[in-house]
């Protein structure tokens, strides 16, 4: 008797224009979410083969260099007190040095039928930031070989400069991670001579590395004793697209390398961009929920002699708005269901960009699960209204 009752002036062009508005709205938030999170995937380094060569959360910073550096023969460096101030940033996770050899190394390759030799240099960051795809990079002082991380730039040098304008064959990287290098040492009245081989190749290491516990052995015996200050530091950030991480660099008169210059501008751009849409859908949705409010009031209104009746033969509040609250969670259930679809549909349409970016698509249940709090809200407050208006008649 109840539904028979309250089904009466129920205006199906009201309940069309809520659906319609509070769809559109859901699918804009669904939309912008997924898009977000795809795209936002498909922005990290990549090497040839499609995998992280070093997470955007990590940059390198050095100073610039002045004419006092010029005149010293000294490179500039960072002290205690800036590293530290560094490490207080809200933004910081972790501050890491590059520690530079301070002992002789010279470099020999027999290749081609030629004999290469070169004075070099040596630098180290801690293991952990070192591509975990990289192996045998590691140093046992009982079996000395020098495993060499160099930067992918100094292969493309050489194969596209030196090689070219020398008359030297051109290598790829894996013929030389094949060739045996001899580098030898000198320091503190020293000289020896040690194999060493590269073992791998960076996009962000723009240096000759190697591990760690061979800087610390090679320190210890030829080394002056004496620890420089770091001229370069790897800054790891827990997000890279904040304004606050390129206000300090700036106003420090830091420069900047590495991954973080590219991908956290596109970030922070999708970013807004995302947001942008998210705000609109969330505009539209509230609308139509002032929409639903509105014709649920006026429903309310024309019924209000047969919701007094129904009180008055013994009926509850909660019995009697159980209806309209039905009529409100169906109406939500299917367009959630509906705006699931339509997300489904429309994420095909930048799905391209992204496998081309290397990447693929996300799941899309972080955008699911956000379509349904937000009509789970919509619920809630509806329901709660219509218990409100219900209950006057009391």
């Amino acid at each position: 008797m109840i539904r028979k009752l309250l089904k009466r002036n129920i205006s199906a062009w009201q309940i069309a224009g809520y659906s319609v508005a509070t769809l559109a709205g859901v699918v804009i938030v669904m939309s912008a979410v997924q898009f977000y999170i795809d795209l936002g995937g498909a922005l990290g380094v990549k090497s040839g083969s499609g995998t992280n060569l070093v997470s955007p959360r990590n940059m390198v910073i050095s100073k610039p260099v002045g004419l006092g550096n010029t005149l010293t023969g000294s490179a500039p460096s960072f002290d205690a007190d800036e590293i530290a101030d560094i490490e207080a940033q809200p933004w910081v996770s972790g501050v890491s040095a590059f520690q530079a050899s301070n002992f002789g190394v010279w470099a020999g390759v027999d290749f081609g039928g030629r004999s290469l030799s070169s004075a070099m240099f040596f630098e180290s960051i801690p293991d952990r930031l070192v591509d975990a795809s990289i192996r045998g990079f590691d140093f046992d002082p009982e079996s000395p070989l020098i495993p060499i991380v160099i930067s992918k730039d100094y292969l493309a040098l050489y194969n596209f400069g030196f090689a070219t304008s020398g008359g030297m064959p051109v290598v790829s990287e894996g013929i030389i991670s094949s060739i045996p290098l001899r580098v030898t040492l000198s320091g503190n009245g020293r000289r020896d001579t040690f194999d060493a081989r590269i073992v791998g190749f960076s996009n962000w290491i723009n240096t000759i590395c190697v591990p760690q516990s061979f800087m610390d052995w090679a320190h210890d015996i030829y080394g002056s004793g004496i620890a420089a200050e770091p001229s370069r530091l790897i800054v790891e950030v827990s997000d890279p697209s904040d304004p606050a991480v390129g206000k300090y660099m700036s106003h420090n008169n830091y420069i900047v390398a590495g991954p973080e210059d590219t991908s956290s501008r596109a970030t922070y751009l999708l970013r807004i961009v995302s947001a942008s849409v998210a705000a609109v859908g969330a505009v539209i949705t509230l609308l139509a929920l002032f929409i639903l409010v509105l014709s649920l009031f006026l429903l309310i209104q024309k019924n209000g002699r047969s919701i007094a009746g129904l009180l008055l033969l013994g009926y509850s509040p909660a019995e009697v708005s159980r209806y309209y609250m039905m009529l409100v969670g169906v109406i939500n259930t299917a367009v959630l269901l509906l705006s699931v679809l339509a997300v489904l549909l429309i994420s095909g349409l930048w799905t391209p960009t992204v496998l081309a970016l290397g990447a693929s698509p996300a799941s899309p249940w972080a955008a699911i699960a956000v379509g349904a709090a937000l009509l789970a809200a919509i619920t809630i407050i509806n329901c709660f209204i219509i218990r409100r208006m219900v209950a006057n008649y009391f």
